[in-house]
């Protein structure tokens, strides 16, 4: 199921015209029924996975209290079958976007439930119903590419749950908006027109070639997959919900920390909540942290050696920014509106190169390919 498809427009259209047709108390089953009945067309084994990981949650979790151990053992359960089925599904290499969605919905459903387990067992929110976890757990608009939505936010919402037409607008106009960037800007200009370019070089111009092919690649992706969440987050507000926002112009940003508090805040967020704050309460590293919580992240993406080493990267990166940090009181003002713009605009380039030249880190089938890409653009080795 791609979200540029009329099959998923059919979807979409059909939940919200049906939607609002049947009366309040109705409504929402009527979206856990539909959601379902999706992925049982689509992905019939994430739809059992699914109904067994809201059955545990609900089962594990009712009690007034819940313990450490028996919020371990379900959390420990859901990663347990994330893990395997990632080690078993083999990701095509040349799609890094595929990779964020495959397999059909479980990475972002299996973090909701951990999120959910573990707000329980923190006592932040109190036991839910079956029908209000239900009805978080099955949400047709983020089921497949996210953002993955925290339930105190979508309780609220389903409690205050009303049409409210400036809603549907910003829904219907979000909605535009990301087939715009995936269509035009994706795959008619970076797809497309800049490929053919790129293709027009002479093949001697290797480096250059190479370079463009990163600068691609990095675009390429963001359109894609921020595309993808706009079209998710519109979708949610035609039926009357907000759920997080996912990216926030993170090619802009004049350091890596900024770049992952902009990039899929979603998730970042989550590891922030769930893995730095662990690691940082047990270690009290800040780097250990940083480094604990990019490997997750790239684990997350894809169970693989490539994508450790991507998550190293970015660790390593974020640990390079906060100590150099530590030399600002050290390092020579810069005065003026023109010196500041030019100063941010270097450390803009620096950091989403930064970013592109990880990309080529999961790009590549192999470390070796990694490396020789790496020296070909940097050092012009041939």
């Amino acid at each position: 199921m791609h979200f540029v498809s009329i099959e998923w427009f059919f979807w979409m259209a059909a939940t919200f015209g049906f939607f609002w047709l049947f009366p309040a108390a109705w409504r929402h089953y009527f979206l856990v029924a539909i959601t379902l009945a999706f992925l049982v067309v689509h992905a019939p084994e994430s739809a059992l996975v699914l109904t067994l990981f809201t059955g545990l949650a609900y089962g594990f979790t009712r009690r007034t209290e819940i313990s450490g151990r028996r919020a371990g053992a379900i959390c420990g359960v859901v990663v347990a079958v994330l893990l395997a089925y990632k080690l078993m599904v083999a990701a095509p290499r040349e799609d890094i976007v595929r990779d964020l969605v495959v397999p059909l919905g479980l990475s972002y459903y299996a973090l909701r439930v951990i999120h959910y387990v573990l707000e329980r067992y923190k006592g932040a929110v109190a036991a839910a119903s079956p029908a209000e976890l239900i009805s978080y757990l099955f949400f047709l608009p983020t089921i497949v590419i996210g953002p993955i939505h925290r339930y105190p936010a979508f309780l609220r919402d389903l409690r205050r749950h009303r049409w409210d037409p400036r809603l549907i607008s910003e829904g219907l106009e979000r909605i535009l908006y990301g087939y715009v960037k995936i269509t035009i800007f994706a795959n008619y200009l970076v797809s497309g027109e800049f490929a053919r370019f790129v293709g027009s070089i002479d093949p001697e111009q290797q480096a250059l070639i190479l370079y463009l092919e990163i600068v691609r690649g990095g675009l390429n992706l963001y359109l894609q997959f921020s595309g993808f969440s706009d079209v998710a987050i519109g979708f949610a507000r035609l039926l009357g919900f907000r759920v997080m926002e996912n990216f926030d112009w993170p090619y802009f940003k004049t350091n890596i920390s900024d770049f992952w508090r902009s990039w899929h805040m979603s998730l970042t967020s989550w590891c922030r909540e769930y893995i730095y704050t662990t690691v940082f309460s047990i270690s009290r590293s800040p780097a250990l942290g940083a480094i604990a919580t990019l490997v997750t992240i790239g684990i997350w993406h894809e169970v693989s050696l490539r994508y450790l080493v991507w998550g190293i990267y970015h660790g390593l990166g974020i640990v390079a920014w906060q100590q150099f940090r530590r030399l600002d009181p050290y390092l020579p003002a810069v005065n003026g509106r023109a010196a500041t713009v030019v100063v941010d605009a270097l450390k803009i380039l620096l950091t989403v190169h930064f970013v592109w030249f990880g990309f080529v880190i999961v790009r590549q089938p192999t470390l070796e390919a990694t490396w020789k890409v790496f020296t070909t653009v940097l050092f012009f080795w041939m």
